[in-house]
């Protein structure tokens, strides 16, 4: 099944705009296919002097391996079968027996899987499998609700969470406006394929027309969209605006380490 697709001209290079480029370098313009960002194909003579004007420029083998690392990277998820988990599992036993053994008496193999999906999802890496582990073994006897267990193993990876989308310990954020983050966790709804918020369709797309043009707002100052909320609102914020902004980050207060600094930019709000 095709998840991407991109063009190579051969002999030349993609000269990508990454905003602000300072000159009008003559070139055949089409898309970054890695980044949909606007770029043209330039020839070896223009070289020079896109990148003195501020382009970024790749040749063909790096636009498709950059292309193949972030189709990979935003399909992690899909790739992590349980053979895979089972593997991870295998190789960590050798040198953390006593965790392997706790997470697995409490939670099933497809029950870790789904944990760890949900968590590629949202482009949180899972290289420290052992805090992840330890935080699965510590609430699976208590829940085996998958969307409360992804909630405390973010937690338990905050700083390194904290630190993949923070300007020099400062994180710049959306936040919801109170009332209606209560309406959102108020219409939590449980489905087979975990939490959804249950809101009244009029509500529901006041709620995403505002996100969006808020989104669009901090994206035109040059600034990631990262919204912040509370524990129980983050996986419903995130269930909900997935289809209309995939790429939105959201965190909640608890996975926010003591030394950042918080800056509020933006609020959503409906009337």
């Amino acid at each position: 099944v095709e998840i991407g697709r991109g063009a190579i001209r051969l002999g030349y290079y993609l000269a990508i705009n990454p905003g602000g480029a300072s000159d009008d370098i003559p070139g055949e313009e089409t898309v970054d296919p890695a980044f949909q960002l606007p770029a043209r194909w330039i020839s070896e003579e223009d070289r020079s002097r896109a990148e003195r004007a501020g382009y970024t420029v790749v040749d063909a083998p790096s636009i498709i391996a950059t292309h193949l690392t972030e189709l990979i990277k935003g399909h992690a998820a899909d790739i992590l079968d349980r053979q895979e988990v089972r593997n991870m599992l295998d190789n960590l036993r050798q040198d953390y027996s006593a965790v392997v053994d706790e997470v697995t008496g409490s939670l099933s193999l497809g029950e870790i899987q789904k944990v760890l999906q949900n968590l590629l999802m949202e482009q949180v890496s899972i290289r420290n499998l052992v805090s992840i582990f330890e935080t699965l073994a510590d609430f699976g006897k208590v829940t085996k609700e998958t969307t409360f267990l992804t909630e405390k193993a973010r937690q338990r990876l905050a700083r390194q969470i904290c630190l993949q989308y923070s300007d020099d310990r400062h994180l710049r954020v959306i936040t919801i406006e109170p009332q209606l983050e209560q309406k959102i966790i108020d219409s939590r709804v449980e489905t087979s394929s975990g939490v959804q918020p249950g809101l009244d369709p009029e509500t529901y797309r006041k709620y995403i027309a505002a996100m969006m043009n808020t989104v669009q707002d901090v994206r035109s100052q040059g600034i990631l969209p990262l919204v912040l909320t509370s524990e129980s609102a983050r996986a419903l914020v995130k269930t909900s605006t997935r289809r209309d902004i995939p790429d939105l980050v959201v965190l909640s207060n608890l996975e926010v380490i003591p030394e950042m600094q918080v800056d509020g930019i933006a609020e959503v709000g409906i009337e």
